[in-house]
Protein backbone atom coordinates (compact mmCIF):
# COMPACT_ATOMS: atom_id res chain seq x y z
CA UNK A 1 0.00 0.00 0.00
CA UNK A 2 1.43 3.36 -0.98
CA UNK A 3 1.99 6.21 1.46
CA UNK A 4 -0.49 8.37 -0.44
CA UNK A 5 -3.23 5.76 -0.12
CA UNK A 6 -2.45 5.25 3.57
CA UNK A 7 -2.72 9.01 4.18
CA UNK A 8 -6.09 9.06 2.42
CA UNK A 9 -7.40 6.23 4.63
CA UNK A 10 -6.14 7.98 7.79
CA UNK A 11 -7.90 11.18 6.79
CA UNK A 12 -11.14 9.32 6.11
CA UNK A 13 -10.88 7.53 9.47
CA UNK A 14 -10.55 10.91 11.20
CA UNK A 15 -13.52 12.47 9.39
CA UNK A 16 -16.05 9.63 9.55
CA UNK A 17 -16.76 9.90 13.33
CA UNK A 18 -17.47 13.62 12.89
CA UNK A 19 -19.91 12.94 10.07
CA UNK A 20 -21.62 10.26 12.17
CA UNK A 21 -21.95 12.66 15.07
CA UNK A 22 -23.36 15.36 12.80
CA UNK A 23 -25.92 12.91 11.45
CA UNK A 24 -27.01 11.81 14.90
CA UNK A 25 -26.89 15.01 16.92
CA UNK A 26 -27.28 17.83 14.39
CA UNK A 27 -30.17 16.55 12.26
CA UNK A 28 -28.03 15.79 9.26
CA UNK A 29 -29.47 12.31 8.78
CA UNK A 30 -32.42 13.68 6.80
CA UNK A 31 -32.77 16.98 5.01
CA UNK A 32 -36.18 18.62 5.29
CA UNK A 33 -35.23 21.50 3.01
CA UNK A 34 -36.04 21.37 -0.69
CA UNK A 35 -33.57 20.86 -3.50
CA UNK A 36 -29.82 21.12 -3.85
CA UNK A 37 -29.72 24.54 -2.18
CA UNK A 38 -31.66 23.09 0.76
CA UNK A 39 -29.04 20.36 1.10
CA UNK A 40 -26.28 22.97 1.11
CA UNK A 41 -28.06 25.12 3.69
CA UNK A 42 -28.68 22.09 5.92
CA UNK A 43 -25.02 21.10 5.78
CA UNK A 44 -23.80 24.65 6.44
CA UNK A 45 -26.09 25.06 9.44
CA UNK A 46 -24.95 21.75 10.92
CA UNK A 47 -21.28 22.67 10.40
CA UNK A 48 -21.83 26.13 11.90
CA UNK A 49 -23.49 24.60 14.97
CA UNK A 50 -20.61 22.12 15.33
CA UNK A 51 -17.99 24.87 15.13
CA UNK A 52 -19.89 27.23 17.43
CA UNK A 53 -20.17 24.52 20.07
CA UNK A 54 -16.44 23.82 19.75
CA UNK A 55 -15.54 27.53 20.06
CA UNK A 56 -17.84 28.07 23.04
CA UNK A 57 -16.33 25.07 24.81
CA UNK A 58 -12.82 26.45 24.22
CA UNK A 59 -13.84 29.91 25.45
CA UNK A 60 -15.47 28.47 28.57
CA UNK A 61 -12.35 26.46 29.37
CA UNK A 62 -10.17 29.54 28.88
CA UNK A 63 -12.27 31.66 31.25
CA UNK A 64 -12.47 28.85 33.80
CA UNK A 65 -8.69 28.48 33.83
CA UNK A 66 -8.28 32.26 34.10
CA UNK A 67 -10.64 32.43 37.08
CA UNK A 68 -8.84 29.53 38.76
CA UNK A 69 -5.51 31.27 38.25
CA UNK A 70 -6.83 34.52 39.72
CA UNK A 71 -8.34 32.76 42.74
CA UNK A 72 -5.13 30.80 43.30
CA UNK A 73 -2.97 33.93 43.20
CA UNK A 74 -5.42 35.76 45.50
CA UNK A 75 -5.25 33.01 48.11
CA UNK A 76 -1.44 32.81 47.92
CA UNK A 77 -0.93 36.56 48.34
CA UNK A 78 -3.70 37.22 50.85
CA UNK A 79 -2.44 38.53 54.20
CA UNK A 80 -3.04 36.28 57.21
CA UNK A 81 -6.09 37.18 59.26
Amino acid sequence: MSAKLRARFRRRAAIEPVIGHLKGQYRLARCFLKGFVGDQVNLLLAAAAWNLKKWLRAAALFWLQLIRLIVRTQTLTAPPV
